[in-house]
């Protein structure tokens, strides 16, 4: 079984995007995963860019160099690739990048 994650952030629930957030953060900070990326999607990309305390939460992965890609697409659409980028978040259209990690070995976590 692979031990490099793809964590996908597309729900619009700030519970779940905070624990999934939660998981990224400690399966690099302790070992439980050899690499994880993360991706923001659809909804999860306007909870991030107006939320106070995931805004915290990612700020926190950036810094521990972890970079969240968010998709192109939907920052577009919902007006906030602005905020995310200056969060500090990649932001590409993130179809092929998801579908090379798990063609990579990654094994996808949607939250």
């Amino acid at each position: 079984m692979s031990d490099k994650l793809a964590v996908i952030l597309a729900s619009g629930d700030i519970r779940v995007l905070e624990m999934g957030l939660m998981y990224a953060r400690n399966a690099c900070k302790h070992g439980w995963m050899s690499d994880v990326k993360v991706f923001l999607f659809g909804p999860s990309e306007t909870q991030v860019a107006t939320d106070p305390g995931l805004r915290e939460a990612v700020s926190i992965l950036i810094n521990e160099g972890m970079v969240p890609v968010a998709c192109k697409y939907c920052s577009d659409k919902y007006s906030v690739s602005d905020a995310l980028r200056q969060l500090g978040c990649g932001i590409e259209y993130v179809g092929t990048p998801i579908s090379d990690a798990i063609k990579a070995g990654y094994v996808p976590m949607v939250c």
